[in-house]
């Protein structure tokens, strides 16, 4: 009868493994004599224990081992045959030895960042969401966005709780309340981030009613998400995110299910080919040597130096999968055709008759049937959505980033994710449906074509008219120095009614929430020295990024007079203007170096431009949690997971300075070393790139003629 692993754990303490050398032994050394003995203790103390264990730990890490397999009686054995002062020293590590390590380090750091937090000048801005990790726990990530006391905009994770319960809106308030409490932050709270979902809507409710805020006008709208939905109703129609949600391609699509994504137009019948090759073994290879074929057919001076491409699949759950697979699609176009036929010929061959022809009860496959196939026509379509969807993505690349103000390619210095953009994201998407609404007589099945492009712009517009339900977004436009006022009445002009709402929400905050004596011992103090001036980027290949450009205002310099005594801070800011305020890059800046002159406005500014206007961080949070929890670690505790992501986030912030490696991802240590190493135009593309991993497709498609 065998021995259970435990069994074996058991037997073996106490006694010494079979083979297994004393540290006298190893080194043939007589413990009778001093002298010898006096070595063998010295080796033992020049073993560094804690070394030891790091190094141990780290290669857990990196290759995502379970914390138990340190326990291994095989591993240990293995470590006393090395070193024997490894036993001496007590040197191993059990699985508790990690959790207690990790639970120490959390409670040895949190006060200090409590503190920070406390010191930090202006509101703490927030975003949540939830996720279910690989071992099927339902964590919610918590992040939240500040000043510290230098003026750099700051990131941190505040927990990743475990929601048993259902995901109702008072169970999910009750986590982020216990959180919030729990650093002591209650009173210093801002404006939160979220998704669209309607336990959303019930968390801020509740959450504002303990907090003394009303929840909805603290509650921004994740902009990527929104730009998701509108996406999916120009390629699918009406009510396309719940058409999605219920036909995810979680499972092999059925024949109902089938036909519904095809009466959805040419995505849908691109979606159901890209699901019939991507899950089946078979027609992958097959496209794959297809393209081989091709390629040696060409000449290819490399034919193995390209490796062949698969179909990407869209899901519900990646911003823009769609517009991926569209692109990937087109590039394959002629490969995929093939494929097709040569399915079609293989599945005939296989199922002739005796008569040599095929058997009329004969079924052919989904993708070999005509109405699934994909016409010239319907091609063309997808072309024409890839091309709108690029500038949802322009958008977006705009918007996801986390706010931070880097220097980039030939000195221009800027950031992206910035809440000032989102207004004009609108504007400028809005824009370029209402022009393929009127060319759309030009392109190929124009009704369906001009209807799909009309919910896409009604769902855009939906959430454009609900920006005006909190004061964030006008008054992050309207207090950077390069905008103001002038780009509501510009491009608002024709609806002076919206401007003056505007002007009313913005002004309604001041009145009420700023505009009040300056705070103690600001008048005390020096101002500190003007940073220089940026250096701005002329033009780039974002066409979002050169329409920001183009929106900037230059107004008449109106002086520099100060504010008389009992002069209203913001009447004054919005009549007098500054040279150089239509190139201002980073009004985070701007607004510091006036905190003297305008100590209450620019308080007030400094707390609305650090809004984030997407939830991403919290995204990039799962992210980085889903490659902790692999399946070698499926035991690990949901509260291990969150504090290790917690420690992590603090680390990079900058806020505690040493950490064991357990808590590093090596994946990220590497990314941190690799990020040091960038240039500034490696560096501009860094903060979007999670969203593009196709990012060559462009190149290959124009290089192929197909876009």
């Amino acid at each position: 009868m065998t021995q259970g692993s435990a069994e074996k754990k058991a037997n073996g303490r106490g006694k010494r493994p079979t083979g297994q050398r004393t540290l006298a032994e190893s080194m043939k050394l007589d413990l009778h004599d001093p002298r010898e003995q006096a070595i063998a203790n010295d080796f033992i103390r020049r073993f560094d224990k804690e070394h030891f264990r790091r190094l141990l730990i780290d290669w857990i890490v990196a290759r995502n081992h379970s914390f138990s397999i340190a326990e291994e009686a095989e591993l240990q054995a293995i470590f006393d045959y090395l070193n024997p002062s490894v036993s001496a020293r007590k040197a191993n590590v059990t699985h508790t030895t990690v959790r207690d390590k990790i639970v120490a380090a959390f409670e040895q750091h949190k006060q200090q960042v409590m503190e920070v937090l406390r010191k930090a000048p202006g509101l703490i801005h927030m975003s949540f969401d939830g996720w279910r990790s690989g071992n099927r726990h339902a964590l919610y990530g918590i992040c939240c966005f500040f000043r510290d006391e230098c003026n750099k905009p700051c990131k941190i994770t505040l927990g990743l709780p475990e929601v048993s319960a259902r995901h109702t809106g008072p169970n999910i308030a009750a986590e982020i309340l216990d959180v919030i409490e729990s650093y002591q932050i209650q009173d210093k709270i801002g404006y939160f981030t979220l998704d669209n979902a309607k336990n959303n809507d019930t968390a801020m409710e509740i959450i504002g009613g303990e907090l003394g805020f009303v929840g909805s006008r603290r509650r921004g709208r994740c902009f990527g998400h929104i730009l998701n939905l509108s996406a999916k109703a120009i390629l699918f129609g009406h009510d396309a995110d719940a058409f999605e949600r219920r036909l995810s391609g979680a499972e092999p699509l059925t024949e109902a299910e089938h036909l519904i994504w095809r009466k959805k137009g040419p995505a849908g019948k691109l979606h159901n080919l890209v699901v019939a090759i991507h899950r089946s073994d078979l027609l992958t290879n097959m496209l794959r040597g297809i393209q081989r074929e091709a390629s040696v057919k060409l000449s290819d001076p490399k034919p193995n130096g390209r490796k062949p491409l698969d179909v990407i699949l869209d899901n519900d759950t990646r911003w823009l999968s769609q517009l991926y697979m569209i692109r990937r699609a087109l590039l394959l176009r002629d490969y995929i055709e093939r494929l097709i036929a040569h399915h079609r010929i293989e599945f005939e061959q296989q199922n002739k008759s005796k008569r040599g022809g095929c058997r009329k009860s004969l079924t052919l496959p989904f993708i070999c049937q005509p109405e699934n196939q994909l016409s010239d026509k319907d091609w063309e379509v997808i072309e024409l959505f890839a091309e709108i969807l690029g500038y949802y993505e322009a958008t977006i690349k705009m918007l996801e980033g986390d706010g931070q103000i880097r220097k980039r390619k030939r000195g221009w210095t800027g950031s992206y994710g910035n809440i000032w953009d989102v207004v004009q994201g609108f504007e400028f998407l809005l824009e370029q449906l209402e022009r393929f609404k009127e060319i759309a007589k030009e392109f190929p099945d124009p009704e369906h074509f001009r209807i799909n492009i009309n919910l896409g712009w009604q769902k855009l517009n939906e959430f454009y008219e609900t920006l005006s339900d909190t004061p964030i977004y006008y008054t992050g436009l309207a207090l950077h120095p390069a905008y103001r006022w002038k780009w509501f009445e510009r491009n608002w002009a024709d609806r002076p009614e919206w401007v003056d709402e505007a002007k009313k929400i913005v002004h309604d905050v001041w009145r009420f929430e700023y505009r009040g004596d300056t705070l103690p011992g600001e008048e005390s103090e020096e101002p500190s020295a003007a940073e220089p001036a940026f250096k701005h980027r002329k033009s780039s290949d974002n066409p979002f990024q050169d329409y920001l450009r183009r929106n900037r205002y230059t107004a008449p310099d109106t002086g520099r007079d100060g504010l008389t005594p009992g002069e209203d801070e913001y009447l004054h800011w919005i009549t007098h203007c500054e040279t150089g305020d239509s190139s201002v890059d980073d009004p985070l800046t701007y607004w510091h170096d006036r905190r003297f002159k305008y100590p209450n406005l620019s308080r007030m500014a400094l707390d609305f431009l650090t809004i984030q206007p997407m939830s991403a961080e919290c995204e990039r949070l799962f992210s980085a949690a889903g490659r902790m929890v692999s399946p070698l670690r499926h035991q690990l505790e949901a509260q291990i997971v969150g504090m290790c992501q917690v420690l992590r986030s603090w680390l990079r912030a900058g806020i505690i300075h040493d950490l064991d490696p357990l808590f590093i991802s090596v994946i990220e240590e590497r990314t941190d070393v690799e990020l040091a190493q960038m240039s500034d135009q490696q560096l501009e593309g860094w903060a979007t790139k999670w969203l593009t991993p196709v990012a060559n497709v462009y190149e290959e498609l124009e290089a192929n003629g197909k876009y």
